[in-house]
């Protein structure tokens, strides 16, 4: 699970709830940092009407 976590961004230091079915739907519900913001800025682009 610290792998799974790892790669979705969390830190090492978060904690996550002992019970395995609520830690993995956090981490399986979790969007990593760097696909959010590249996301966003794909959108925005579109937004103020360049290409991606």
């Amino acid at each position: 699970m610290q792998g799974a976590a790892k790669l979705q961004g969390f830190p090492d230091w978060y904690e996550f709830p002992q019970e395995a079915a609520t830690a993995g739907s956090i981490i399986g519900y979790s969007v990593p940092p760097s696909f959010a913001s590249q996301l966003f800025a794909s959108v925005q682009s579109i937004l103020k009407g360049a290409k991606v």
